[in-house]
């Protein structure tokens, strides 16, 4: 018992800690009152708590449940993404919308620190009832810690937007909230769902996220000078940079070259997968391994998902060095029409591996975007 409220606390501190690093840095720039974060993570605190006891009641009278059998795992699925994701987004949104009315919420990038303080706070408490209300494992420990990441990344999402909202009157706040909703219902799909041997899968969006993260940082929250350890380490670009790159420019589409780019991705896509299989089976790794119940599972699915990964880059760098172009919406598009004809045929032949399709998606668009943006040099 002892033990696992140790666990419990020390899993909880996590998100506290990186949000208050994260109200450190932007207070180098503007003048973020520490009782504001402090409020609004203890109103986190407290939605989790709600939430935590609401989805239980709901999901016991309803007989569901978020953990996916063979039989159950489009109803465990629609559980997330129909009530627990949105329910824990909206009562997030509950917590910071007195900031928006008071005037204190005025700006993208405090509409960022607001959101994620509140998630912190519901992180925290949420992954520590995790831990509390179940038998301590390693696996379960690995959950838990592993669904800390997405409150603050979605919350980050519909924050920036609940701010441009605040600042320009912008509109994109409820779309913005409902890909929120999305993105973290089939991350805690894939984590807290299905078996151990597709906790693979969650990488390539853990990826997303901290690439998506330190791009906006630079943006909200730029760093004041070098690090005290004198790393001079590539950076992503910074939110306007990506924007400015994916700026339609006076020049209208080059359709034909979406088109082509997207046959390009696809055959580079498949080209680095059997390489793949080929390198796996001489070094005596089993491709055949494909059940999530076995966590040897996740050697084959990571060796899949790098290779995959790896043809994006290589796509967009020979879309945009073919096509001469000077933006990269080309490869974008390009890069995303393959993505969907690929989920396309997958939901016909392999439903189960959409959902490594949308894991891997993200980083993939990230990277050929990243390559046609070394293609146009």
């Amino acid at each position: 018992m002892i033990a696992k409220a140790i666990l419990a606390v020390l899993l909880g501190a996590v998100p506290l800690a990186a949000a208050g690093w994260l109200v450190r840095r932007v207070r180098r720039l503007r003048p973020v009152p520490w009782g504001v974060a402090a409020a609004l993570m203890a109103g986190g605190g407290v939605a989790a708590v709600a939430t935590f006891v609401a989805e239980r009641f709901v999901f016991r009278i309803m007989e569901l449940s978020i953990e996916a059998t063979p039989g159950t795992g489009v109803t465990a699925l629609l559980a997330l993404l129909l009530f627990a994701s949105p329910l824990e987004e909206a009562a997030k949104v509950v917590v910071v919308w007195p900031t928006v009315a008071l005037r204190r919420l005025d700006a993208p990038g405090v509409g960022v620190l607001f959101a994620v303080a509140a998630a912190s706070g519901f992180a925290a408490v949420e992954t520590a009832l995790i831990v509390w209300s179940s038998e301590p494992s390693p696996l379960r420990l690995v959950r838990a810690a592993a669904g800390i990441p997405a409150h603050a990344f979605c919350a980050g999402l519909w924050g920036y937007a609940l701010g441009s909202r605040a600042r320009s009157g912008s509109h994109w706040f409820g779309p913005v909230w409902l890909a929120a909703v999305a993105i973290h219902g089939l991350y805690d799909h894939i984590v807290f769902g299905r078996g151990p041997g597709m906790l693979a899968i969650a990488v390539p969006m853990l990826l997303a996220m901290g690439l998506v993260t330190w791009s906006a940082l630079r943006d909200i929250a730029p760093s004041a000078g070098r690090s005290s350890l004198h790393l001079h380490l590539p950076e992503p670009p910074a939110l306007h940079e990506v924007r400015r790159a994916l700026r339609r420019t006076d020049e209208p589409l080059a359709l034909r070259w979406i088109v082509l780019g997207a046959l390009v991705n696809l055959g580079a896509a498949i080209v680095c997968v059997g390489a793949a299989v080929v390198l796996a089976r001489r070094f005596g790794i089993d491709m055949s391994l494909a059940d999530e119940a076995d966590m040897r599972s996740n050697g084959p699915l990571v060796i899949v998902a790098a290779a995959l990964l790896t043809a994006f880059p290589l796509a967009g760098y020979l879309v945009a060095r073919a096509s001469g172009a000077h933006t990269v919406l080309e490869p974008a598009f390009a890069s995303g029409l393959a993505m969907a004809l690929a989920v396309a045929v997958l939901s016909v032949t392999a439903p189960s591996a959409v959902i490594f399709a949308f894991a891997v998606a993200p980083v993939a668009f990230v990277l050929a975007c990243g390559g046609a943006w070394f293609g146009m040099g």
